[in-house]
């Protein structure tokens, strides 16, 4: 029997995890019954090119919930930085907090941002990758900020993901639960037509004519992050004969099968 894990997902931003990972974390609690968290560092005030920054952080983050609620998180919770400002926080601070959660839920799984993958250009996922990969690391050392409420905490494991995978050789069939991805995606509706208003954006400026970005439709953006996500996660699938997948770089985060060459650390998927 298989010893019951629980999950913590770190991301940026209140749609980071339903883009990348929405499908494995689904498995996660419908198949094995693992506990996940997820934890959101900004406040999503950047999203969008229609509502104010007020109206945004207010709105988003019911939809991050509501996107919790469909994949069956234990808990939703958002930190509230200035989103696109995580690099002006202290890395010791940010490391702190994320390590503080860590604790709290006894995590034996962080999932987030790669923080070695090649090309990303978000400050925020960034800066939230590498906390995360610390905090995960030294939650278990207790003299390691000894201020924290909860005890220390052994993560074993880390799913990381990335825009541009790197060495991510562990890939996830999500074919079973490629619909509740979709909605918990769709759930971000705030966020999916700022997706599809910045691809409107760039076609103009490329010159471009593409019907399906123009137009009053007010579902126009659902169809098209719904077309789009079903391609990408059909293409990441081809390569190793699944239908629908994710891709992710597996970590063993402790030392004991490195130095004893043991195997008791193993995905649970894959």
């Amino acid at each position: 029997m298989k010893r019951k894990k629980t999950v913590l997902v770190v991301v940026a931003h209140a749609d980071d995890m339903e883009f990348m990972a929405a499908g494995t974390v689904a498995r996660f609690v419908d198949e094995l019954g693992y506990d996940v968290y997820e934890y959101i560092l900004t406040d999503n005030s950047r999203g969008s090119y229609r509502l104010s920054r007020e109206e945004l952080i207010r709105v988003s983050a019911e939809e991050a919930v509501a996107a919790g609620h469909i994949l069956g998180l234990r808990e939703v919770r958002l930190e509230g930085y200035a989103d696109g400002e995580l690099d002006r926080v202290e890395p010791y601070v940010l490391r702190g907090q994320v390590m503080a959660v860590v604790r709290e839920v006894k995590a034996d799984i962080v999932m987030g941002w790669d923080p070695f993958a090649p090309y990303e250009d978000h400050p925020d996922h960034r800066a939230v990758a590498m906390a995360t990969l610390e905090a995960a690391a030294f939650a278990s050392n207790p003299l390691f900020y000894p201020e924290h409420a909860h005890g220390p905490q052994m993560v074993t494991e880390a799913y990381w993901f990335a825009k541009v995978p790197h060495n991510a050789g562990l890939f996830v069939d999500i074919s079973t639960v490629m619909e509740k991805k979709v909605a918990s995606l769709l759930a971000h509706d705030c966020q999916m037509v700022l997706t599809v208003d910045a691809l409107a954006q760039e076609a103009a400026a490329l010159g471009v004519t593409l019907p399906m970005l123009e137009g009053g439709d007010s579902d126009m953006h659902r169809q098209v992050i719904e077309m789009g996500i079903r391609d990408h996660c059909a293409k990441v699938g081809q390569a190793v004969g699944m239908a629908f997948a994710e891709q992710f770089r597996h970590e063993k985060l402790g030392m004991l099968d490195l130095l004893l060459g043991t195997s008791f650390i193993e995905p649970d998927f894959g």
